[in-house]
């Protein structure tokens, strides 16, 4: 069976965060909503109040900036952000930032478009949201109803909450980070929030244990299964190929045929909260499963869940895949986790966060900005042959700054019509002269019947001088 990423490569997905559309006519929209889902929860983007990503970057220390780039952005006076996010490697991407400052105030917050750093392809913005009263977000996590970058054509965005300087005054500020198959730098873009809600995230004390809530209660490991009335299978039509037969196959066998059955159980999961419990826990399928309960739709609600390895803190099982039901006016969300026995529980601790809503600020913030930015791309012309993943391409030319790379390729007509799938995982890497490979903080393809796109992210800027090799599948670009 192959990776969901594999198996969901030619579809083009888009939300308020990443661009999603399925373009098979045969899919329903049961159908797409499953497939936005999985991939989601796949990419760990998933939680209970938004698909975004969600790192704090903190910015208390004092720096030193360097000074080209501190010009550039001193206007907007966030230059700290970049330096944290990049460090020293910020030397060499400090020409190619720009301010913007542009904002539009509604209903006492003023949204301010501070500055941007990209290139041809790629790109960071920093925006902020500023409470003209003077009152203060007191750390508190922003969520937004809608929040959309329009650009031409496809392309991909997520962004974060950075952490300000001053926690206590009544600015939050976040990093956009995106890219786009055509041209970014010098257009025209436009970007816009609505409904600004701020959470407070709090660890609940007393949490619970489901390894050591198991072994003292053997009725809940040997549950009678019940089926699962929401899986819902596809149809496979007679007219078409393998690769997408084989997509909807493996969509169908994802959903769970049992789950547990509801319980009735009041198992606290937060101290002081009579009004969210687990309702059930116990193994299905050979998959840990919970069932959580709501019986009020107030301002307290569960944040992130997931298993954190007790030996390997890098080791999280985030749900596989989750759904929600209502019983006499009871909210039930169901989570499974790959998790298959008790001796395999011992060895993770459960982690979740509770999430509480403070206030709520309606309306709809638009600012409209030129990417007037420097643009440093190098292009070089490649115009040979490449074999990935069993199809033939041309690799049309590559773009290639300090922040990221784009593979421009040439499918195959033959190639495209005998399989209309494409896989680019892992197809391209970045040498050094070192021989270090440069790590990636994204990557994201685009397709079309005749060409296709590659775009990757540098985890930290890089010198341009000190790559040697674009390696693609089989083939040495050189770059110098």
């Amino acid at each position: 069976m192959k990776k969901i990423d594999e198996l969901l490569d030619d579809y083009d997905f888009q939300n308020e965060n990443m661009n999603i559309k399925i373009n098979e006519e045969f899919i329903s929209k049961d159908e797409m909503n499953r497939i936005k889902n999985l991939t989601m929860i796949k990419a760990n983007l998933q939680n209970k109040k938004s698909t975004k990503k969600r790192f704090i970057i903190p910015l208390a220390a004092a720096m030193t900036l360097i000074l080209s780039f501190a010009v550039v952005f001193a206007q907007g006076g966030l230059s700290n952000i970049y330096y944290k996010l990049f460090g020293e490697n910020i030397k060499y991407v400090n020409e190619m930032g720009t301010v913007i400052d542009k904002s539009y105030s509604a209903n006492g917050i003023t949204f301010n478009v501070a500055n941007m750093l990209g290139d041809e392809n790629s790109f960071y913005i920093v925006f902020e949201l500023v409470k003209e009263n003077g009152e203060s977000f007191n750390e508190s996590e922003i969520e937004f109803e809608t929040l959309r970058l329009d650009f031409k054509r496809s392309g991909g965005y997520t962004w974060y909450q950075v952490e300000d300087d001053d926690a206590n005054d009544n600015k939050a500020t976040f990093i956009l980070e995106g890219n786009t198959e055509s041209k970014t730098a010098g257009e025209k873009l436009n970007l816009l929030i609505k409904d600004i809600t701020e959470y407070e995230i709090n660890e609940p004390e007393g949490k619970f244990n489901p390894y050591d809530f198991l072994s003292s209660n053997n009725d809940y490991l040997n549950q009678s299964l019940m089926e699962n009335i929401y899986k819902i299978t596809e149809s496979i039509p007679d007219n078409i190929t393998e690769e997408e037969k084989e997509k909807i196959e493996y969509l169908n066998n994802v959903d769970p045929s049992e789950v547990l059955p509801l319980k009735h159980s009041n198992i606290k999961i937060i101290e002081d909260n009579e009004n969210i419990y687990i309702d059930n826990v116990g193994f299905a399928e050979e998959k840990l499963c919970m069932r959580i309960s709501h019986e009020d739709y107030g301002n307290d609600n569960i944040g992130d869940i997931y298993f954190e390895n007790k030996n390997d803190v890098e080791d999280k099982k985030y749900s596989d895949y989750s759904f929600s039901e209502e019983y006499e006016g009871v909210k039930y969300d169901y989570y499974i986790f790959d998790i298959k026995n008790m001796e395999e529980l011992k060895n993770y601790d459960f982690k979740y966060n509770t999430v509480n809503k403070i206030n709520t600020t309606k309306g709809e913030w638009t600012v409209s900005f030129k990417a007037d930015y420097k643009n440093t791309t190098k292009t070089i012309n490649v115009n040979k042959q490449v074999e990935i993943e069993g199809k033939k391409y041309t690799v049309k030319n590559i773009k290639l700054s300090p922040l990221s790379l784009n593979v421009k390729l040439k499918n195959n007509i033959l190639y495209n019509m005998e399989n209309r799938s494409h896989n680019f995982n892992d197809a391209v890497t970045v040498i050094m002269e070192d021989g270090s490979i440069v790590e990636l903080s994204s990557w994201g393809a685009s397709t079309n019947t005749l060409t296709s796109t590659i775009n990757l992210m540098f985890k930290q800027p890089v010198d341009m001088t000190k790559i040697d090799v674009v390696k693609i599948a089989d083939l040495d670009v050189e770059v110098q």
